[in-house]
């Protein structure tokens, strides 16, 4: 699962995004890395399990990032991350990738249920593809992403009925509307802050701290923090832990898009 907030298409950048990914502790991940395809190179972290990636950009200045539906129970070996990877890798535009998504996930009833926003930086496109149950075979939202702040989480875009969802986004406007945007490796500290309660209170936290389910421990693994300039600038920050209780590392990235 995860969260992610994000200003699109307007401010001082055309992007800036941050996202916290949630992992169980038996699934793999790798920190990401660039990977280069017959026509572009595309920055990713990986799910081997589902040869996928939650986020990615490409130097054409094509994003693509997603959140599982449904409840942690359900977020084992989801497989909507190959679709995230597909968009990454094709030529079609947001607006003729989401009409297609949508008619395979209803032709083949693929049962993966995800929030995936997917976006052209050139075109200024952005479209919303959301399958929110795993049990509606045919049911698949497809619809634009307009300037402005939003949030993205298993409650899908723009929730406003959960308290992490609300959390989210009040610390993420907190810091855009500084009067300065701080360096990238600050910006993503908003997403360290756990929230040390109870468990009915817990899924306010930003950041999922260690937690055992059954026999299982699932918590916080990746926070990437992506800012697009207006001069096609890319920077690129991600805090990991490939192993769920290793210590964290991080590393960054800065490109240009083509």
């Amino acid at each position: 699962m995860g969260i992610v907030a994000f200003q699109w298409g307007e401010g001082e950048n055309t992007l800036t995004l941050l996202q916290n990914r949630e992992n169980w502790q038996l699934r793999s991940i790798r920190k990401a890395e660039w990977v280069k395809t017959e026509t572009d190179q595309i920055l990713s972290g990986r799910c081997p399990e589902t040869d996928g990636t939650w986020l990615g950009i490409s130097t054409r200045g094509r994003v693509a990032f997603l959140v599982e539906a449904g409840t942690i129970n359900r977020d084992r070996f989801n497989g909507a991350e190959s679709r995230t990877l597909e968009f990454l890798e094709s030529n079609e535009s947001p607006e003729d990738f989401a009409k297609s998504s949508a008619a395979d996930y209803i032709r083949n009833k693929n049962t993966a249920a995800f929030h995936l926003i997917v976006a052209d930086i050139a075109s200024n496109s952005m479209l919303y593809i959301s399958k929110p149950r795993f049990s509606d075979y045919g049911i698949v939202y497809t619809e634009p992403v307009g300037p402005g702040v939003h949030t993205l989480s298993s409650a899908g875009l723009d929730s406003d009925v959960g308290y992490r969802d609300l959390r989210m986004r009040h610390s993420f406007c907190e810091m855009i509307n500084r009067e300065r945007l701080p360096p990238i490796r600050d910006i993503a500290e908003i997403m360290y802050d756990p929230v040390k309660a109870y468990e009915s209170v817990l899924l306010s936290s930003i950041f999922f701290v260690d937690m055992k389910i059954g026999y299982e421990h699932y918590g916080t693994r990746i926070t990437t923090a992506l800012v697009v300039k207006r001069t096609k600038e890319v920077l690129f920050f991600e805090r990991y832990r490939e192993i769920f209780n290793d210590d964290w590392d991080d590393h960054d990235f800065a490109f240009t898009i083509i």
